[in-house]
């Protein structure tokens, strides 16, 4: 790794790689540098020692292998060859060499061949080399997650371009600087001496190694992140490469759940409370046991129609109207429905359903739905002023038989006067020759889903 950084850092290397792209420019040079090697000869060949007539072919040929690559390092050793044999080796009948000359040319040759193989394989090497260092740079940048490496000294040498968007900061702001810079003045000396302390025992640490740690962006916000630590060696000195990853979101997730968790146990406790209060009451109220069982199966029935309506809208909230008309459908012909276009928090469904289901019970029973010619009318008129506003629920009765006020007080009456005088102001209950007429008013801020805050303020249906 130090060897293959110091050699991308060489502004030679990277020149030579870039001449390499033109390959008139490489065999140009080759022949500049044979064409330097044999003016140099010339021009020192009377102070040479006996032995030495190819020595300053040497370097041309290791120059024009250097920057052109083998081919142009064997263009270089025909031509110093060539150029050896007619200018400085002795000859004689022409091209003729004596046993000698001809011994030292072949050589020549023989010695610039290992060369250009130790040229080779040392620039397969640097390739190799430079071409992997690429490759891990690349997969660095390209990385979702922000990366950095640290030195021992606490200063950030390399980032990549997820760190630089997640800490707002641009890569020349950030290198050469102190890590703590992307944590808050409070935590910095914590910091620095926990990385020292994993300075002088380095190991792999995984994401989310058991502390919650918060970073600090370059607008001086704060998030949450999980960081995952890895020694490594970089220039021949030790160093950390560090992966940040922001975890908002999945903390956000993680409290959501939680939430939902606290909210299903509320709803679970309060919904196996008002179950135990109607199996008391049912019992209590009917004279037999056929009658305590219709009793219960039909209260038990409008308590699981109104959750199925609220899961349908994922737990959140229902429309009045749309689960009031589920629990009327077998008389949807004989009743009315208007208004009710609110969407109520599951408290309040249950409470509704619990209404909706003794109104229609005692209709049934003994007003308006016992006989073929009655009907009823549901309204529910909203009124709103300054954001703020009431509900007015009417239920009447007409063409039944005259309505008389029950002789005892059942669970339906618990349930239509007590429990809702709980949460509703102006509950009444008119018998009349005309038929029953049931009302009450409350303010929407206690039944009505709030976006803001989740829901509207619970209040419990079971009856003591």
């Amino acid at each position: 790794m130090p060897l293959i950084a110091s050699f991308e850092k060489h502004g030679l290397i990277e020149s030579i790689r870039e001449l390499r792209k033109r390959p008139a420019g490489t065999y140009g040079i080759a022949i500049a540098a044979v064409g330097l090697a044999v003016a140099l000869r010339m021009a020192v060949g009377s102070q040479l020692l006996p032995g030495l007539s190819f020595i300053t072919f040497y370097p041309a040929i290791i120059i024009a292998a250097l920057v052109g690559g083998f081919s142009r390092g064997l263009l270089a050793t025909v031509l110093s060859a060539l150029a050896a044999w007619y200018l400085f080796v002795p000859t004689y009948e022409g091209w003729g060499l004596d046993y000698y000359s001809a011994f030292s040319l072949a050589l020549f040759c023989v010695i610039c061949l290992a060369n250009l193989g130790l040229v080779y394989l040392l620039d397969t090497a640097i390739d190799r080399a430079l071409s992997q260092e690429q490759n891990v740079r690349t997969l660095i940048q390209s990385a979702p997650n922000g990366v950095l490496v640290v030195d021992n000294d606490g200063r950030i040498t390399l980032v990549n371009a997820s760190l630089e968007q997640l800490f707002g900061y641009k890569q020349s702001e950030l290198l050469g600087r102190e890590v703590e810079m992307l944590v808050n003045e409070i935590t910095a000396p914590k910091h620095r001496q926990l990385r020292e302390a994993y300075a002088a025992h380095p190991e792999a640490r995984p994401m989310g190694w058991g502390r919650d740690l918060s970073a600090r962006r370059k607008d001086g916000s704060e998030f949450p992140v999980e960081i995952g630590l890895n020694p490594i060696k970089r220039n021949g000195k030790n160093g950390v490469l560090a992966t940040v990853i922001d975890v908002t979101e999945r903390m956000r997730a993680q409290e959501s759940q939680q939430l939902i968790i606290r909210e299903l146990h509320h709803r679970t406790q309060n919904l196996f409370a008002v179950i135990e209060a109607i199996v008391a009451r049912s019992f209590d109220e009917c004279k037999t046991r056929a009658e305590a069982k219709d009793a219960l199966r039909g209260r038990i029935h409008a308590l699981a129609t109104a959750y199925a309506t609220v899961t349908n809208t994922s737990g959140k909230h229902a429309s009045l109207r749309g689960f009031l008309s589920e629990q009327l459908a077998a008389f949807s012909d004989r009743i009315s429905l208007s208004g009710c276009n609110v969407l109520v928090s599951p408290s309040a469904a249950q409470q509704f359903a619990l209404i909706a289901h003794e109104l229609a019970t005692n209709a049934l029973k003994y007003g308006a739905l016992s006989i073929p010619q009655g009907r009823i009318s549901i309204e529910g008129r909203i009124d709103r002023v300054d954001g703020a506003g009431h509900l007015s629920f009417v239920w009447r009765e007409t063409g039944g038989p005259p309505a008389s006020a029950p002789a005892r007080r059942g669970f339906g009456s618990v349930i239509l006067m007590d429990v809702t005088k709980q949460w509703a102001s102006e509950v009444a209950a008119d018998f009349s020759k005309g038929g029953l007429v049931y009302s009450f008013r409350v303010p929407l801020d206690l039944i009505e889903f709030s976006l803001r805050h989740g829901g509207g303020r619970s209040f419990d249906a079971a009856a003591s």
